[in-house]
């Protein structure tokens, strides 16, 4: 007769099931500092925001094309910001669902109200 290799004849769990678990917390653990690491980046790099010559586009008259270079908008979000129109400010996108502060402040030196769209000649 042939025994199984945990040695109690079935499939049970494996018998380093507290070693497997203690692994998958330490990913996750990683995994969430690291996503609070790079998030909070920004607030440690003082030149943080369009590079010279990137796009600022006006949000009440910019294509879907031109706010689809925008980081983080992207189809979806662009027409969701063109069927809110007009905007008094910038700001104004936090009423959309699924746009708060954070996004509003990542987006807004790419961002404006008035005129048409440039480059940022930074």
């Amino acid at each position: 007769m042939r025994r199984s290799p945990d040695r109690r004849g079935g499939g049970g769990p494996p018998r380093d099931w507290m070693k497997t678990i203690t692994i998958a917390a330490a990913v996750l653990g990683l995994g969430s500092a690291a996503v609070w690491f790079f998030r909070d980046v920004r607030s440690v790099v003082p030149d943080f925001g369009p590079d010279k010559g990137s796009l600022v586009v006006n949000i009440n008259t910019a294509t879907q094309e031109e706010l689809e270079t925008i980081p983080g908008i992207g189809p979806a979000r662009a027409t969701q910001i063109i069927a809110g129109r007009p905007y008094a400010r910038v700001e104004d996108l936090e009423r959309l669902n699924g746009i708060g502060p954070a996004q509003v402040q990542d987006m807004k030196p790419f961002l404006t109200t008035e005129g048409p769209a440039t480059r940022d000649a930074n």
